[in-house]
């Protein structure tokens, strides 16, 4: 890394990943970083403010900045992270604008592009085709032309596969080359900006985004109440908060089974990625309509 930084030649700047709720903005991160610095769940608007993925190698850092998903919601929730998506959209370097293409070409993924190929925005744009792995090659060439007529300007059209990983490498390359020549932002060890507090609570979300269904997932949110290291490892207590009484004993489940097995499955997380053994307790609280109440939001972080 020394001898590219001498002769200038070292790469670095940050990555808006933008896109329409759960195209694989996330899968896609986290397979360049190599570890979870991002939640992935089939729901969408799993990702609810900005997170920090950081890519280091000899020639560049990626700082990868994984936004919400760009839609339409009524509740202060969703207005903050669309304002946290266009927000990162203007500090990025470069913007990489994300579509699944076992999907249509929708309205709102066609607004979406047109909305960031207006000219408004001066950094060069990258269109990420994700799931190539599940269509039909032939397929993809129209797709192309309908996105080279939406946005001409942009400098490249990169179809891959997040989950398998297939032409990932090749992103990567293009990403680089469209950075500044600038000395790495962040220490090459860090994979994230987020505090092991904040992994935490993530983490506990995911879980309760996987065993839940219908509305209740996107009325939850945790927060981390205690988090300390302890002489057998890391101590964490974490509440759950559910949006009305109802959704309690719905997320606590019969006998406290579904808590339970939350609770085991992210301690199981927990213990892989901080490497030692996690004592986590969680449990669950209503606070009503905690997601349109803008002085909770700043609380948890989700104010934009």
């Amino acid at each position: 890394m020394e001898s590219d930084l001498s002769q200038s030649n070292f790469r670095c700047g940050a990555i808006a990943l933008l896109g329409r709720p759960n195209v694989g903005k996330s899968t896609l991160m986290n397979k360049i970083v190599g570890t979870k610095v991002a939640i992935v769940t089939p729901k969408p608007q799993t990702t609810r403010h900005r997170i920090l993925g950081i890519f280091t190698d000899e020639k560049c850092q990626l700082v990868f900045v994984d936004t919400p998903g760009i839609h339409k919601g009524t509740k202060q929730l969703n207005r903050n992270m669309v304002r946290i998506a266009y927000s990162a959209a203007q500090e990025a370097d470069v913007l990489a604008i994300m579509q699944d293409v076992t999907k249509p070409l929708d309205t709102g993924t066609r607004n979406l592009i047109e909305r960031f190929a207006d000219g408004s925005l001066s950094q060069p744009r990258v269109h990420i085709l994700n799931k190539v792995d599940k269509v039909n090659k032939d397929s993809l060439l129209p797709r192309l032309q309908q996105l080279q007529q939406i946005d001409p300007g942009a400098v490249a059209y990169v179809p891959v596969s997040a989950t398998k990983g297939l032409q990932v490498e090749g992103l990567v390359a293009t990403l680089t080359q469209l950075l500044p020549k600038a000395e790495p932002m962040y220490d090459p060890e860090w994979f994230t900006d987020q505090s092991q507090r904040q992994l935490a609570s993530e983490y506990v979300r995911e879980q309760v985004f996987l065993a839940m269904h219908q509305e209740i997932p996107f009325q939850t949110a945790v927060d981390i109440e205690a988090f300390y290291e302890s002489a057998s490892g890391v101590e964490i207590e974490a509440v759950i908060l559910v949006g009305h009484e109802r959704h309690k004993p719905m997320l606590i489940g019969k006998g406290g089974e579904r808590m339970k097995m939350i609770g085991t499955k992210t301690r199981l997380g927990l213990e892989e990625l901080l490497g030692c053994k996690v004592n986590l307790k969680v449990w669950v609280k209503v606070q009503t309509d905690w997601f349109d109440n803008p002085g909770q939001l700043t609380e948890l972080g989700l104010n934009g």
